[in-house]
């Protein structure tokens, strides 16, 4: 599976591409083809990571190679006006401090690290709603994606109207994508897949997102600590919400592998903050997990992985799926992954109506048979 082509509007100005051989190559040319043309400067490997966020390698030697021909301004400070400043402003402000949640900070400042990225030079207040809507649309591959990111763009601009950097929110009128079941579940075929090929820490990952029925972030932070022998205990990022979780005998397992591993009891682990999940350096999980993760979903053994849109996220999805089949209540499966009921309730009706058409084919096999 090649990587996607990014849309124009995701790249700098200045910035071409040239597609040889099925790979594109990105390269800073100012005023390419004509008079003013300046020296052409390659910028190697790709602005985007597989998962479309920005490629901090590659945007750090862009913009080197642009402010060393003038193109922006050698400063740590974003010009006063422009979108870039108002993402500083903000983070730099008690609305972010203190108003947003940690989850939800966390989520926001990864997609404005991507507005930055892309619009950053860009005047706050030259950005209309059709704007938003192409940027919106660069990431349509992805719709809730998409729309998380205008959620947070969102953010920044009311941040911005009520200072007066700006009269309106241009992300008011912008309707969010419809349609689709979001993340998939992954099938149970497809789960004992990954743990035969994949890197044993990540498959580690992926029990105890699977039997947790928790988000990545969530799952990372998971320490010693919060683990009894029978019980797990999580406070959710993005909820605060605080929940004590069963363990699954075959969850257990893995943690009593990796808790035999540490060379030490769990008694005397309990006293320090030592993380479950572990990177092949025997270090805590940091900024390289997605990368990780990806670079094993990229090897030619998990196409059929690929093949079917499968993301980390969707875990989570199959533990409310498994339960659900499994027979517990939406009130058991909410204990479980601390979702809304909606959302529970939501996943429930999917479930019943492939229980309902498997016993309605059933229903009229049996009176076909009888028939004949």
């Amino acid at each position: 599976m090649g990587r996607k082509r990014l849309a124009r509007q995701s790249l700098p100005a200045h910035v071409h591409t040239t597609r040889m051989r099925g790979k594109e190559y990105y390269a800073l040319h100012p005023h390419r083809g004509t008079k003013r043309a300046g020296k052409r400067v390659p910028l190697p490997g790709c602005p985007y990571l597989p998962d479309g966020t920005p490629n901090p390698e590659w945007w750090s030697s862009y913009r080197s190679a642009a402010e060393a021909i003038g193109l922006l301004h050698r400063s740590s400070t974003p010009r006063p006006g422009t979108i870039a400043a108002a993402i500083a402003g903000y983070m730099e402000s008690p609305d972010w401090r203190i108003s947003l949640k940690p989850g939800p900070r966390k989520e926001y400042a990864r997609h404005l690290r991507y507005v930055s990225a892309v619009w950053g030079e860009l005047a706050l207040a030259g950005i209309e709603t059709k704007h938003v809507m192409e940027l919106r649309d660069s990431r349509a591959d992805t719709p809730p994606d998409a729309n998380n990111l205008v959620i947070a763009l969102s953010s920044l601009m009311k941040w911005s109207v009520l200072r007066g950097l700006r009269a309106t929110n241009p992300c008011r009128d912008v309707p969010k994508f419809k349609g689709g079941e979001g993340y998939a579940p992954w099938p149970w075929e497809a789960i004992e897949h990954f743990r035969q090929h994949a890197r044993r820490e990540l498959a580690d990952a992926a029990d105890l997102a699977l039997y947790t029925g928790q988000r990545q972030g969530d799952v990372l932070a998971m320490s010693w600590r919060d683990y009894t022998g029978d019980l797990i205990c999580v406070k959710q990022a993005k909820t605060s919400k605080s929940l004590r979780l069963a363990v699954h005998r075959d969850l257990q397992a893995v943690l009593e592998r990796l808790l035999e591993r540490t060379g030490s009891t769990l008694a005397e682990l309990r006293l320090s903050n030592a993380r479950i999940l572990l990177n092949s350096r025997g270090l805590p999980w940091k900024t390289g997990f997605k990368a990780s993760w990806q670079a094993q979903f990229n090897r030619p053994i998990m196409a059929s992985l690929r093949e079917r849109e499968l993301v980390f996220h969707g875990l989570r999805k199959s533990a409310v799926v498994f339960l659900l089949e499994a027979g517990a209540t939406t009130a058991e499966v909410q204990a479980i992954t601390g979702q809304s009921m909606q959302m529970v309730e939501h996943y429930a009706r999917q479930v019943n109506q492939k229980k309902l058409a498997r016993s309605a084919i059933l229903k009229w096999e049996s009176a076909s048979r009888d028939e004949a």
